[in-house]
């Protein structure tokens, strides 16, 4: 991995006396690009097949691709230190790292679905309603207006505590859906 070096280091900085919970979880790295702001509920998906969202308080610009990170642990939180990034992020953990067995399964969390929106997206203004690439619609259910135009974007759907969040790539914020069909 590329800078492993810098995040052992970063790492042995943040392993203080303050930091002495903090464990080790796991070495990945951020499947793909992550540019933008890094804000609370921020979701960070992992090459591990890990999937986190960003806890507390934060406001961050960062533009890396497929940038190291070391996972640190500390009860039901999680420190994600990126290579790139100005400070660690402190998350909660959606989905766990695929295990690193040799069994080809390569099934999906049922709490996740990663798709595409069939054809153009135009944002959300209310009571949107999305078609996607695997026959799925899905409906907003929190009320918020957001314009973002992509043809075809990559889109991930999260069950988180009962209910269904949408995350569109190229877009900060999620929203709450249902599921129509």
């Amino acid at each position: 991995m590329r800078n492993i070096l810098t995040l052992i280091c970063v790492f042995a900085l943040y392993s203080s006396a303050s930091m002495a919970d903090w464990k080790l979880y796991e070495e990945t790295y951020v499947k793909g690009s992550i540019s933008g702001s890094i804000i609370k509920d921020t979701i960070i998906k992992m090459k591990s097949g890990s999937i986190y969202q960003v806890y507390e308080r934060i406001r961050m610009r960062v533009r890396e691709r497929n940038p190291d990170a070391l996972i640190l642990r500390d009860g039901k939180y999680y420190k994600l230190i990126i290579d790139g990034f100005d400070e660690p992020l402190v998350c909660i953990q959606l989905v766990e790292p695929r295990k690193s067995n040799r069994s080809k399964s390569t099934e999906a969390s049922p709490d996740v679905i990663n798709t595409y929106i069939y054809g153009d997206f135009e944002g959300w203004e209310g009571e949107t309603i999305f078609r996607l690439d695997n026959g799925q619609i899905w409906q907003q259910s929190s009320y918020a207006y957001m314009y973002h135009y992509a043809y075809h974007p990559e889109v991930m759907l999260i069950k988180i505590s009962g209910s269904w969040k949408m995350k569109v790539e190229g877009v900060d914020e999620m929203i709450d859906v249902v599921r129509l069909k």
